[in-house]
């Protein structure tokens, strides 16, 4: 690596501002959903000719007048207009690479729960001597959050964005910082075996064990049920009162779902419960959140080589209840271990290993779970009756006896040491695929001259 390479970094910290100030930005939230539906169907009228062309330039020069004329927006900073902008054309150019993501479409302003600031001025994030930062942004409230020793202070974030979450705000500083060392590891190699029972057992090259249990969501879930049954009751009298009624509505597979809508506003004590729901829920992902950074951290700290099974979770928790020619079988337990299986957070781990293992220097090798499981780590023998339960493995073979996630580890562990062998100074861990050079063919782009529409906010 280069003496002066950097990379980028995230930071987030949980951040502070008024009663007047969350509606603030519940505001500043509705107008830029509307301006993304704008820029969206402004995108869509180009001529198909034109479609590939880069049209920032045009957006922004519509986004000036914008800005200038229309009272509802002048009072928030072109900062945050462009910001819009930009993560609409964005969308539009891996729409192009990629055509199996689908075009972007139009959605509810509603939904719209992030501001992003671009390329922020020095004025947009002040520093206190009392360990506090403050994100001064035009229209929008003062936002305060608490520093630590990872925030560089004489650096200024490439992006600044403000999460509205349930009862919270998040604030996120994005950074080109040069990476940490965290000393040499202790460990050459591990093998991680995600599972149910046991979150994941990883097995070093020197015997050493360790399986870590489970994410424990039950507290959560017995306030979630209760939540869910008071909310039930509130519906089932809003229906019984005429305040609400079932509406049918196709979904996009063409499907129609009976849908619960209220006549008119909702009640208080529904608004109520609905958001003590999202409240629980967001302890819940905040407590798995932590949980994974632990265990990522002390893994990429202690192992340069993290070698992790390619679970297909998409897969493993497909539904099972089959079609009415052919209905599937053991539907109720197999949806119980899709949820038990959901519940463990696979990917976010995988994730945050895989980013910090990249952050530190570490080797990150996904290994494919072709036969992980009914291979013995002692003879390599593969027959799927080795793997005798969950939890015990016995080979048929050499009658080599172990606990089935440690087996299994330890073949992932000894894969990915080969994989990284046979692979010598290559990137590890990205498909083939994305190795390869994209050989498209580079035009210049230019502006549209035919493309000289106005931008038009139609609010429904």
């Amino acid at each position: 690596m280069r003496a002066n390479e950097t990379k980028t970094t995230t930071l987030q910290y949980r951040a502070t501002t008024s009663k007047a100030g969350y509606r603030r930005i519940e505001d500043a939230l509705l107008q830029m959903g509307h301006l993304r539906n704008a820029l969206i169907r402004h995108r869509n009228s180009a001529r198909s000719s034109h479609r590939h062309a880069f049209t920032l330039n045009i957006q922004n020069a519509h986004l000036t007048d914008l800005h200038r004329h229309d009272p509802q927006f002048n009072l928030y900073s072109r900062r945050l207009l462009e910001s819009v902008a930009r993560e609409v054309n964005k969308s539009y150019s891996t729409y192009f690479k990629r055509p199996e993501v689908g075009r972007p479409q139009t959605a509810s302003p509603y939904r719209n729960r992030t501001l992003e600031i671009s390329e922020p001025a020095n004025k947009h994030l002040k520093f206190s001597k009392k360990g506090w930062a403050t994100v001064h942004v035009k229209g929008l409230p003062v936002v305060r959050f608490r520093t630590d020793q990872r925030l560089p202070a004489n650096e200024q974030p490439k992006v600044i964005r403000i999460t509205l979450k349930p009862r919270r705000l998040v604030v996120s500083l994005t950074y080109q910082l040069e990476p940490k060392t965290i000393g040499a590891p202790d460990r050459e190699s591990v093998g991680i075996d995600p599972g149910v029972k046991q979150n994941i057992t990883a097995v070093s090259d020197d015997g050493n064990i360790l399986q870590i249990p489970g994410f424990n969501s039950k507290p959560h879930l017995k306030v979630k049920r209760r939540l869910l049954r008071k909310m039930k009751r509130q519906r089932d009298q809003a229906l019984k009162d005429g305040r609400a009624r079932f509406i049918s509505q196709k979904t996009r597979t063409g499907k129609t779902k009976r849908r619960f809508r209220w006549n008119e506003q909702p009640s208080k004590g529904y608004l109520k419960t609905l958001a003590q729901l999202r409240k629980v829920e967001q302890k819940r992902q905040d407590s798995m959140r932590g949980y994974q950074h632990r265990i990522s951290h002390q893994l990429v700290k202690d192992h340069q080589i993290i070698c992790i099974e390619d679970t297909g979770t998409a897969n493993m928790t497909r539904s099972a209840k089959g079609t009415i020619e052919k209905p599937g079988r053991n539907v109720k337990q197999k949806a119980g271990l899709n949820r038990s299986i959901l519940a463990q957070g696979w990917y976010g781990l995988r994730n945050k290993i895989e980013y910090k293992a990249d952050w530190y220097e570490r080797q990150f090798i996904a290994v494919p779970a072709h036969h992980t499981s009914q291979r013995c780590s002692e003879c390599g023998s593969v027959d799927a009756g080795n793997r005798v339960s969950q939890e015990l493995f016995r080979c048929l073979s050499c009658e080599h006896e172990m606990n089935a996630d440690i087996n299994a580890a330890e073949n992932i562990r000894r894969q990915g040491v080969e994989t990284q062998a046979r692979a010598g100074n290559l990137s590890l861990g990205v498909p083939p695929e994305t190795l390869a050079v994209n050989k498209r063919i580079k035009t210049r782009h230019k502006a549209d001259s035919r493309c000289t529409h106005e931008l038009v906010l139609l609010k429904q």
